[in-house]
């Protein structure tokens, strides 16, 4: 494994194949013991060499690739061109919760989001979606802005008009509730924008909604309290106890929200017999199944008279924990597809460490401290892998330097041989 090249300063005594007698000296050179050692410095050196460079490499990519795993948005989906030309009718499937409702005329979704806020459609597509879900009623209550059902009410009434209604709305988002402010048409704050509002601000919020001539349902109980993995506390840290929302003036709760179906706060209303509303939502972000349909019976198909039947109570759900058949899925973004091979690279660099993100607060902070777990094994076995890639990479460079030195040797000897072989003509 060791250089073997055949110099005078190395083999003094080897002498050369002589073309007279056709012999080639029989003394053997071999590398004394201290050349050997000297091999084996120089062979240390390379692999050294070689893992310095891999291991630089490897820096190298982490400190690229790490802030654009932690730091990019990059959507795999080109939802801006996605089109909704499928359809589907809950009707011909599920029956409602209450029997007395099978001649309800409206299917309405309760909650709902759009690139305004976090969602991953406009709110014209948003409306094209809604209807191939087989909705003909929506709420659209973007986190802490009705501009978003503005926009989409507008394109309803342009579109389809008699056909589909929106009704806009917000999602009043902070650390501590989450509760969609239906039926208004102005965006509605708590006077300081703080991440965790007081008991005071969530109090006015509701007074000023109905100031507004809106209602104030609190969304997704089980989804804000529960508790996040590693962070261990909920994801929405100090959430009211529902019998202080009620106190304080809300008119419902959100009972169903995607799959999830809350029983424990439904129960809570039946207990109670008040005229507390219950409505269900999709609370869609993205293209996806459906699970909830909230029904009624409305005189017109209008805002004004769904909203009637919703305060007076009378209003009933589909319900399909399995979810629809939601279309075709999108189309791959461009985008994606470029940064995909970075992308992938970057997800391997942060397998040697778990984040556990903490609730965005929506008011550009988030609900819990980030936790960073670096996995020092990992990174241990990652430097050994390389040292032993460098050490078979070394090998495998001085298996060849042998087989070529012995190859240009042996070639040597033959040409040398042939040459003297042949026979001299005298002119």
């Amino acid at each position: 494994m060791f250089d073997t090249s055949d110099t005078a300063s190395q083999c003094p005594d080897r002498g050369s194949y002589h073309p007279t007698t056709h012999k080639t000296p029989t003394t053997r050179c071999w590398p004394s013991k201290k050349p050997w050692r000297g091999e084996l410095v120089v062979w240390a050196g390379r692999i050294g060499k070689r893992a310095g460079i891999m291991l630089a490499t490897t820096a190298l990519l982490a400190a690229v690739l790490i802030p654009l795993h932690e730091s990019a948005n990059i959507s795999a989906y080109n939802y801006g061109a996605m089109t909704f030309e499928w359809q589907t009718n809950p009707r011909e499937r599920l029956e409602p919760a209450d029997p007395a409702y099978t001649d309800y005329n409206v299917l309405l979704d309760g909650h709902s989001h759009t690139t305004l806020s976090d969602g991953r459609l406009t709110p014209e597509q948003l409306v094209e979606y809604a209807i191939a879900q087989g909705f003909n009623a929506l709420i659209v209550t973007d986190h802490n802005t009705v501009s978003g059902g503005l926009r989409a009410e507008k394109y309803a009434r342009e579109q389809y008009a008699g056909q589909f209604v929106v009704i806009p709305g917000m999602e009043y988002s902070n650390c501590r509730v989450h509760m969609n402010l239906i039926d208004i048409n102005t965006t509605v704050d708590d006077g300081g924008g703080s991440a965790y509002p007081s008991d005071d601000d969530i109090r006015r919020v509701i007074a000023r909604t109905h100031a507004l001539g809106g209602l104030a349902i609190v969304n997704h109980i089980p989804w804000s309290t529960r508790i996040q993995e590693r962070l261990g506390r909920p994801r929405l840290p100090a959430h009211p106890r529902v019998q202080d929302l009620v106190a304080w003036g809300v008119d419902g709760f959100e009972v169903i929200n995607q799959a999830t179906f809350d029983m424990p706060t439904l129960q809570f209303m039946r207990s109670t017999n008040s005229s507390l509303l219950f409505m269900t939502g999709s609370d869609v972000h993205a293209p996806g199944k459906a699970y909830a349909w909230t029904v009624l019976r409305a005189p017109t198909l209008t805002r004004g008279d769904i909203m009637h039947e919703i305060r007076a109570g009378r209003t009933s759900y589909l319900f399909d924990p399995t979810g629809n058949h939601a279309g075709d899925p999108p189309a791959y973004s461009p985008r994606y597809l470029a940064l995909a091979p970075l992308a992938g690279m970057a997800a391997y660099i942060a397998s040697f460490y778990d984040r556990y993100d903490g609730q965005y607060s929506f008011h550009g902070t988030r609900c819990q401290r980030d936790i960073v777990d670096v996995h020092g094994s990992s990174i241990a076995y990652l430097l050994l892998y390389i040292v032993t890639a460098a050490v078979f990479a070394e090998l495998v460079a001085a298996l060849y330097r042998t087989l070529w030195a012995y190859t240009t040797r042996y070639w040597a000897r033959h040409h040398s041989r042939a040459g003297a072989a042949r026979p001299v003509h005298n002119v």
